[in-house]
């Protein structure tokens, strides 16, 4: 996976420009994004996705590498 679709797929995960221009989102569609979003992260970086990889590192309390 390269770092553009990557970003894509993370758009896409977040309803495209809705997430941005919405002032509510729904509690179990949240849960969804933060979900999706979650396990892009982890296996993109697992993959050796640099974007994820550096995400992942800014993240310690989300994510734990090895």
């Amino acid at each position: 996976m390269t770092n553009q679709k990557f970003i894509t797929e993370f758009v896409e995960i977040l309803g495209g420009d809705n997430f941005f221009l919405c002032d509510l989102i729904d509690q179990d569609d949240l849960f969804a994004m933060q979900d999706g979003i979650a396990l892009l992260i982890a296996n993109s970086a697992n993959k050796g996705v640099p974007i994820a990889k550096t995400m992942v590192s800014l993240l310690p309390n989300s994510f734990q590498t090895s």
